[in-house]
């Protein structure tokens, strides 16, 4: 009870107790009940209705929904699927002047999903439970089958879900206390392969090799916030921590591997400021310190092999939030990730906006940020 509310000293407070109390203690069962007095009662506001998702999209929205949001596309032929705050959208990439058409899970702010044919697992954000979402009809109706492993801590949250690339029955996701886990039955049930993620969980990445997929990787930070990558060469049965053979000393970060094409053995991969490559798997790594070079310093999140050409890689990344002309970078290399040319700068539409994800179709880049998704033709960053 709060005093001040009824104009009640302190003094008076503490004497009024004690006279209900030897009231209490003195007086006969038959004496009458002295009511206390209650507790004001606040007003409440009923809680507002979820704005209803929008059938139809000119941009979705790929505003992060917490910390450790980071919301997916994936390219199905020719659409586009893109995860957003309310569902799942897609777009026809083969139609010009198609818009982006809510097609599951509406309302759901999704993280990514997984598919097996009409079979979908959706990684809704939450925080504590709630997280796995199956759809037998493509996200028109799901349930949830989390497994109670993720649901012991109020605070959990599970930023990635990745499919095998050939078992789609096989799957990982990350947990932020408790590493990385694997099932092997689309999310029925699930094993844990490592006890911690590396460092920073908004920029921890995990995934399969996609020729060699008895290959894992967990890229991040260590504890004390210099890049790493851990990697399992045995399907997650051992780990191997190759943070130590990156090669650039201090405060750093590894992002998402790219894997060559047809050298399946050479990665790139983007950092802040610099760029990590290796040609053995992982076992040994070069890297390219860019932070004394203005035009091609950014955080590097995701890198991407050209699907016609090997020879090409693309980098994509925000310059630091702290510069006052903040812009989305794209930087291209011509000889497997050697060498870089001269970014292009794309405006960012809002200060401090995220890049959530970097895929490519045909002769066209598909940046999604949180301001929605930049469409930018190769020719112009292939110089």
């Amino acid at each position: 009870m709060t005093t001040t509310h009824f104009g009640i000293s302190m003094n008076k407070c503490f004497y009024m107790m004690v006279f209900l109390a030897l009231i209490s203690c003195g007086g006969s069962n038959n004496d009458p009940e002295i009511p206390l007095i209650p507790e004001p009662k606040v007003p409440t506001n009923p809680e507002p209705e979820e704005p209803s998702a929008p059938e139809t999209l000119v941009q979705p929205d790929g505003t992060r929904q917490g910390y450790f949001s980071q919301p997916r596309m994936h390219i199905e032929g020719d659409k586009l699927f893109v995860c957003t705050s309310q569902g799942l959208y897609a777009k026809d990439l083969a139609k010009e002047g198609s818009v982006y058409q809510l097609v599951g899970f509406k309302g759901i702010p999704l993280q990514d999903y997984v598919r097996r044919g009409n079979d979908i697992l959706a990684l809704r954000y939450n925080r504590g439970r709630g997280f796995l979402l199956l759809s037998h009809d493509d996200g028109q109706t799901y349930e949830d089958i989390t497994p109670d492993i993720f649901c012991k801590e109020d605070q959990e949250v599970l930023p990635s879900l990745v499919q095998h690339p050939t078992d789609y029955n096989t799957l990982l996701v990350s947990s932020l206390y408790y590493g990385v886990f694997r099932s092997k039955d689309f999310g029925k049930t699930w094993e844990q392969l490592t006890d911690h993620l590396w460092g920073n969980a908004n920029t921890s990445q995990i995934g399969f090799h996609p020729t060699q997929p008895n290959i894992i990787y967990n890229s991040g930070e260590s504890m004390i916030m210099s890049g790493n990558i851990n990697i399992s060469y045995d399907d997650g049965k051992t780990w191997n921590n190759h943070g130590e053979s990156l090669g650039f000393p201090g405060d750093n970060c590894v992002h998402r591997p790219a894997f060559h094409p047809t050298n399946p053995n050479h990665w790139v991969i983007g950092g802040e400021g610099c760029v990590f490559t290796t040609d053995d798997n992982g076992e040994t790594w070069s890297v390219q310190n860019y932070w004394d070079d203005n035009s091609k310093v950014a955080y590097w999140y995701f890198a991407e092999f050209d699907n016609k050409n090997p020879d090409i890689v693309y980098l994509v990344g925000p310059l630091d939030n702290s510069v006052i002309e903040c812009k989305i970078k794209i930087m291209c290399s011509t000889d497997g990730g050697q060498s870089w040319n001269e970014p292009l700068r794309l405006p960012m539409m809002k200060a401090h906006d995220w890049v959530n994800d970097l895929l490519q179709y045909k002769d066209r880049l598909f940046i999604y940020a949180e301001t929605g998704i930049y469409e930018v033709a190769k020719s112009d960053i292939i110089k």
